[in-house]
């Protein structure tokens, strides 16, 4: 379902078990600042939907080389439970929204290659590969 205001508790806590679960967990959680941001989404920047065990939220970008050429891009997403759910009503607000496209992504962990294969099955292909450095 989409998220409101008074779901932002909810997607707090979900974000701090992301954080302790990802790679960025050295870098310190601010849950005060989690909460403005996705204040933000939910007022009308992207979009936030959640369930009672996920959530997952993001917003459209134009691409920069075709701007009226849109992507609707996931900025968080944490699902032990429900994240095809979760991924199917991102795909349907972005592509109702407008976007052509659709991108998410994934943790570099000891779970990629099983969600390499869920991606895929569910269409998806790989576009691109971040590193980080300095964490």
């Amino acid at each position: 379902m989409r998220a409101a205001a008074d779901d932002l508790g909810r997607i707090v806590e979900f974000g701090r078990q992301f954080h302790a679960y990802s790679p960025w967990s050295a870098v310190p959680y601010d849950a005060d600042a989690t909460r403005e941001f996705v204040a933000r989404l939910i007022d009308g920047l992207g979009a936030v939907f959640i369930t009672e065990n996920g959530m997952v939220g993001g917003l459209l970008s134009p691409l920069f080389f075709n701007p009226s050429v849109l992507v609707g891009v996931e900025m968080f997403w944490w699902a032990p439970k429900d994240g095809r759910a979760l991924r199917e009503e991102f795909e349907a607000w972005a592509t109702e929204a407008g976007a052509t496209a659709v991108q998410f992504s994934a943790l570099a962990d000891d779970n990629l290659e099983r969600v390499d294969r869920i991606y895929g099955r569910a269409g998806f292909v790989r576009a691109e590969t971040a590193y980080v450095k300095g964490l």
